[in-house]
């Protein structure tokens, strides 16, 4: 089973968007272009000449950051177990509930998948556009069922390419392009593909359930270690500065990816073009919504830590000892973003064409977020921030 991420709620305190906007862009003004380079202040958490590395505070973030990596990626890999399992059942004894199980267990693993994405720094970073890539292209999926061998296994699965694979095409496959329970069950057991389809299925999540073992074993195997002895003899992370990076900009670009890929491409803002349904994340299963939100907790752990009512155990922890209002305006904004999403209608698609205004407003929220991480506490805590797209804010 997945582990529950929570957040702390945070009462808005009568304060209006406009007001608890300010401070960031004031600031915004003072590092505003600078891209993909260095941003050279002081961590003032005890880097003295006597302490250095030491006692700066950063070894217990540090510590929470590789546990909670490894956990996150040991619920993958237990959710991606479960989905290799109930698929090869579905493909056993096809039936309706056979279906319904093979499509519950795809919605955990991958919320769970969502849920580690403030983490995919390090060993997952190989696996990410084999697990995940999307938009799903329904054209290559259906050329490569049909042009399969008559033994499909996972070993066929690794050797296509990235477009052919991963949890979106198992999606495609599990629900239907018109998320309908009773064609997607047609369509899988479909006598005429002499269960190449349902085989195809059942390997993609092999392939999942491979991968998912392979980074949950890399983590707990060694790097979650590496990331926790950052400074001290590790080398991957020579210093515990190049750990703090690591989480930081990770974080960053889980939000930037939330923004910039998953709506403002179907919303149309890069191009000036109306609405793209087709381009929302996760639209067969209907979890537009959940992946979405996933990946914002998955940044909440990073930041504040796995209980919302205990006290900060991550990055948040670092910046509430040099600048609590900082850290008081972040918890701020987080809710006012977990609240956007959360207010995202489903089936998404219909809803987005039906009223873009509620997208636009997670959008604006969860951008109001990065530009804090990217642009405050940066420079709160002296990150390097690293050469992405990410850049111009």
């Amino acid at each position: 089973m997945s582990r529950t991420i929570r957040r702390r709620d945070t009462p808005r305190a009568g304060r209006e968007q406009s007001d608890r906007r300010a401070g960031a862009l004031g600031r915004r003004g003072l590092v505003g272009g600078i891209a993909g380079v260095a941003i050279a202040f002081s961590l003032s958490l005890g880097t003295s000449c006597s302490g250095g590395e030491e006692d700066d505070g950063r070894g217990p973030v540090l510590r929470h950051l590789a546990d909670a990596g490894t956990a996150a990626f040991a619920d993958f890999a237990a959710e991606a177990e479960a989905l290799a399992g109930a698929t090869e059942a579905l493909c056993a004894a096809p039936s309706a509930a056979a279906l319904e199980e093979a499509q519950t267990r795809w919605r955990a693993t991958r919320r769970a998948w969502s849920a580690a994405a403030a983490f995919l720094f390090g060993p997952a970073m190989d696996h990410v556009s084999a697990l995940d890539y999307w938009p799903v292209r329904i054209d290559t999926i259906e050329a490569q069922i049909a042009a399969a061998p008559p033994t499909i296994d996972v070993a066929y699965i690794d050797g296509l390419g990235t477009s052919a694979k991963g949890m979106p095409a198992l999606e495609l496959l599990l629900f239907g392009a018109e998320s309908d329970p009773a064609g997607a069950l047609a369509a899988i057991t479909e006598p005429m593909s002499g269960g190449a389809r349902c085989a195809y299925a059942a390997a993609l999540a092999g392939d999942v359930h491979g991968r998912a073992a392979t980074i949950a074993d890399a983590w707990s195997g060694g790097f979650a270690d590496a990331l926790a002895g950052a400074g001290e003899g590790s080398e991957l992370f020579p210093t515990r500065k190049a750990g703090i990076d690591a989480a930081v900009n990770q974080a960053i670009e889980v939000l930037y990816a939330i923004v910039h890929t998953k709506l403002d491409g179907p919303l149309g803002n890069l191009t000036g073009a109306p609405v793209d349904p087709e381009a929302l994340e996760s639209r067969f299963a209907r979890a537009t919504r959940d992946d979405l939100a996933a990946n914002l907790a998955s940044v909440w752990v990073a930041y504040h830590g796995d209980d919302p009512a205990g006290p900060l155990e991550g990055i948040g922890a670092l910046v509430a000892a040099i600048d609590p209002d900082l850290d008081a305006r972040i918890h701020d904004q987080e809710g006012y973003a977990a609240e956007a999403i959360a207010a995202l209608a489903e089936p998404a698609g219909e809803a987005l064409v039906a009223d873009r205004g509620p997208f636009q407003a997670a959008r604006d929220e969860v951008d109001t977020l990065r530009r804090m991480l990217k642009l405050d506490v940066a420079s709160a805590l002296g990150v390097t921030l690293s050469l992405s797209d990410n850049d111009g804010d």
